[in-house]
Parts: structure tokens; sequence; C-alpha cells
């Protein structure tokens, strides 16, 4: 908590202590647009991941509440004097799986709903909705516009959820919603369980890289911190009300990841197993309309995968030189 609230207004970050929260919480302070905003934090550390919360900037203004987006009363108490949202919470696993399919609907898209019913409750006036380019379903290059056909639980609570945060802009919400590729790279809170960050760790405790099928599938992907600048950026739109945007800056296939990290640790191996269940999905995505709101990614794949496994640096010889500086 902080001694005296800042003045200029209040955003709420539901799921603000996961991974891609605890990086957008950190740089949305030194965001020009968001100066001597308050950053209200609401998140039921079900993962325990209490390292998103500690050692925030000092120049930022933070508040926390613990809680879960379900809970109406207590969303609608966090949602007291918001002046803009940032819905990241989420039943996340890989976007490819099937695990505890019920209950990432009810969080997923029951609590999608919740918050937008809560922010129209309370007059919050700007909305942000992380969804997922999972929603897509198999195929080539996806564009906003594009028919959806999402394959398993995650991507149809996700593709739900939308639906919902669609509704409430019928009903006098400014909200835009924001298909993220999967994310990768350094964050306070980490994940390592999509394939980049998976074979990441993979390669740093010294096991082989495991590939379902030929390897050849697409997988979209974005930088964690070109993942913030796009939400942000979107966030101080006001003119994008109603619209869906695509934030995807990198479309390897899965060969391309195994690769680079070769390339960074030549002793790495990779083992080609048989597909498992859905990973055989390969899609792509297109993100000009980003890049015409004046985004501009910052961060490649080898830049990612170099300074996570940096971290894992006691399992392994030295990396390979790079103009890349570990952990930048």
């Amino acid at each position: 908590m902080i001694d005296q609230p800042c003045k200029e207004g209040l955003i709420l970050v539901t799921g603000g202590a996961g991974y891609i929260g605890s990086q957008l919480i950190r740089d949305v302070v030194t965001d020009p647009n968001f100066a001597n905003h308050t950053i209200r934090i609401y998140d039921n550390l079900q993962r325990q991941r209490f390292s998103g919360l500690m050692d925030l900037p000092t120049n930022g203004c933070y508040e926390f509440i613990e809680g879960d987006i379900l809970d109406r009363l207590n969303l609608a108490r966090a949602m007291q004097g918001a002046t803009a949202v940032i819905h990241l919470a989420a039943m996340v696993r890989t976007p490819l799986s099937f695990e505890h399919p019920e209950w990432t609907e009810q969080v997923n898209h029951w609590g999608t709903a919740t918050v937008v019913e809560c922010a129209l409750s309370a007059g919050v006036s700007r909305l942000l909705y992380a969804s997922s380019a999972s929603v897509y379903g198999a195929g080539e290059v996806f564009r906003e516009g594009d028919t959806c056909h999402p394959v398993g639980p995650y991507a149809i609570s996700k593709l739900r959820a939308e639906e919902e945060v669609l509704q409430g802009c019928k009903r006098g919400l400014q909200a835009t919603i924001v298909r993220l590729g999967t994310a990768f790279g350094n964050a306070p809170s980490m994940r390592f369980d999509a394939i980049a960050s998976r074979s990441v760790y993979l390669v740093g405790v010294g096991r082989p890289i495991i590939v379902h099928g030929t390897g050849e599938q697409v997988r979209p992907l974005i930088h964690i911190r070109d993942s913030s600048a796009a939400l942000r950026l979107c966030l101080a739109k006001v003119n994008i009300t109603g619209e869906i945007i695509n934030a995807v800056t990198l479309n390897p296939t899965v060969n391309d990841i195994v690769r680079t990290l070769q390339t960074i640790v030549p002793t790495a191996t990779v083992r080609y197993t048989d597909q498992e269940l859905l990973t055989d999905i390969s899609f792509a995505v297109d993100s000009t309309k980003l890049l015409n709101l004046g985004f501009q990614p910052c961060y490649d794949l080898e830049h990612g995968l170099r300074e996570m496994l940096a971290r894992w640096r006691g399992f392994q010889p030295a990396l390979k030189k790079s103009s890349i500086e570990f952990g930048e």
C-alpha cells in the first residue's frame, strides 16, 4: 500500500501477480501515458507467485487486493475508483491443454463476464481484455476479422470471454480485446509450460528438448516486454473501443525454436516423439493492425531464449557468446 494515492487515475490489473501482469505493473508506472496513476493489483495468488509483488519500482503507486474474479463482491470493491481495468486473470495452462475443462470455462468465461458486469456497475471508463491468439485454431496467417475455430477448453473459454466483452461494449463499456501470442522471456513471475519456455527449461537443466511430431508446427509468440508494451499502447488508444487487436511478433516453427536454442547452447540435444493430442495444430497470426497503431516490437526469439537460459547457467557450460546481454 502507499501513504498518499496518486491523483491522475487508478488502473486495476486483474492477475497482476502473474507472468504477464508482473511485468506490466512494473512497466506501466514508467509509461508517460499513465504518469501518476495508482496501480491496484487484484490476484488470488493461487499459483503462489509472491515474487510478482516483490521489489516493485519505488517510483510507483501500488495497492494490492487478494481476491478471485469469481468473487463478485470482492471484485466490485476492487473496482471502486478505477478509471481503467486491464483484465489478465485467467486459468492458464498451455493453450493446447485439456486440463480442468470445467474450471477453465468457469474462470476464463464466467470470470470475465463478472469483470464486465462489475466494470459497468462501477462506471469504469476503459477496459482492456487480454485474450489469446489460440482462439483462431489451426490455419495459415490469421487476421482479426477471420473466423475462429478454437480447439480445446482454454481457447474456447477465451473466445467466449471475448463475446462477453463485446456485449459489454454494446452496453456502453469502452473495451478493447488484445489477442496475445504465447509470451516468452524473463519476468518477475515465471512460467515454463508453453513451448519456448519449456524448451528453455529442458536445455537449462541438461535434458533433451522434446518435440512432438515433425516440429514444423508454427507457434505465434511475443516477448513478455513486447506484450506489456502492446497492452499499454492499446489501453492508451481510446479510439479502438470495441475492436480486436492481434499482438504477435514472431511466428516460428517448433524447429526454429530448437535451432535457436542449439545456436546458443551447441550441446543441446533434441528428441522427436509421437504426436500428442493437439500438438499438431499449427497457426500463424498477422499483427499489421497493431503495427499501424504505432507499435514497434523490440525483442527477437534469440534474445528471449538467451535471457531465460542465463537463469539456468549453474546447470550448464557457459553459453555461446552473443551481442545480446543477459537479462536486458
